[in-house]
């Protein structure tokens, strides 16, 4: 916003070497309300140009042994966004085709009414203005996707963190990521669904933050107290998120990972129906992930075995389509080998 002040706090320059034309002119611009600064000539117009935020310069084009236009020339090189009015007393039109050819807003022929000055001058400000509110709002934009990207790479460095707290899960979520990525590629979505299937597969144990070390890194099977400890994760990751709208669309990935065609799935028991592609495709990612990797309780499966047991949750707890494209998508894919063999 010190953009706006700036702008509500210049003042409109008239240059022009005629003390009577110049002093009329700044008496009417005041008497509007504006702040003015006046010059009679270019050297005086350059130190008010150095020292005071100016909104609009109106110049003659004929100054005692200069030429209006050569300030013109020198302020759109300098000063591209500042629009500078042209006054003349010359007849001749050639004399405006040359001023706006040399990058001048518009032109007012002497002696002109107060009332196309003042117009002239509206809509030169409002030009201005629509201008400054154009640059702030691409500066909006930029610090918003700027401090999206900050939250985006905090929130990867902390699945990292949680990944990294055992060699059991070391790069899992990197690993669903890229899986979710393919999976994502193979179904035919376009490529923003993809990056963002791909960064709920990076997020999608980010609840765990909350799951108690000796639960997360149990060196064998979880009992029942455990397990219902362990499923709270989905519903805690998205507790998280849940306050960061720019992260919405994230949501139901990393809250119905877990769920389950059959119904029978958590944190929500959600029927099949109700869960959307992106929470299926990082689902099957996880469940690859998880069944091809070594855990505290059993060895990594082998591809076929791993391909078999995946075929088995095919229209049961998965989607068909969603498990054929897969395993059609990894025939040949290096990131579905088991982490030992990549």
């Amino acid at each position: 916003m010190d953009g706006w002040r700036d702008l509500q706090r210049s003042a409109i320059l008239v240059v022009d070497d005629d003390d009577g034309v110049r002093g009329a002119v700044t008496r009417f611009l005041r008497l509007e309300g504006h702040s003015v600064l006046d010059a009679a000539c270019i050297s005086q117009a350059r130190e008010h140009l150095d020292n005071r935020e100016v909104l609009v310069v109106l110049c003659d084009v004929t100054l005692a042994g200069e030429s209006g236009l050569d300030l013109l020339a020198e302020i759109k090189q300098r000063r591209p966004e500042l629009d500078v009015l042209v006054m003349t007393g010359n007849a001749d039109v050639q004399t405006a085709v040359e001023a706006l050819k040399r990058g001048a807003y518009d032109y007012l022929r002497k002696p002109f009414a107060w009332e196309a000055l003042r117009a002239a001058l509206a809509r030169a400000i409002e030009r201005r203005h629509f201008a400054l509110k154009a640059q702030m709002l691409q500066q909006l934009e930029e610090r918003r996707l700027a401090d999206a990207e900050n939250l985006r790479q905090f929130l990867v460095s902390l699945a990292s963190m949680i990944d990294a707290k055992s060699r059991y899960t070391a790069r899992h979520s990197e690993r669903v990521s890229s899986l979710s990525r393919l999976l994502g590629e193979a179904l035919g979505l376009p490529p923003a669904q993809v990056e963002l299937v791909a960064l709920g597969g990076r997020l999608h144990d980010i609840g765990k933050i909350g799951t108690p070390d000796d639960v997360l890194h149990k060196n064998g099977p979880l009992t029942r107290e455990e397990y219902a400890v362990m499923k709270r994760h989905p519903a805690q990751g998205d507790e998280l998120l849940a306050p960061i709208r720019s992260l919405a669309q994230l949501r139901p990935m990393i809250r119905w990972h877990h769920e389950s065609l059959d119904g029978q799935g958590y944190p929500d028991g959600l029927p099949g129906a109700d869960v959307p592609l992106e929470a299926w495709i990082v689902k099957t990612a996880d469940y690859w992930e998880a069944i091809t990797s070594l855990r505290p309780y059993r060895a990594p499966m082998s591809l076929e075995q791993a391909g078999r047991t995946l075929r088995a949750e095919a229209g049961v707890r998965i989607p068909r389509e969603v498990v054929e494209t897969f395993l059609q998508a990894i025939e040949h894919a290096p990131v579905a080998l088991p982490p030992a063999l990549v």
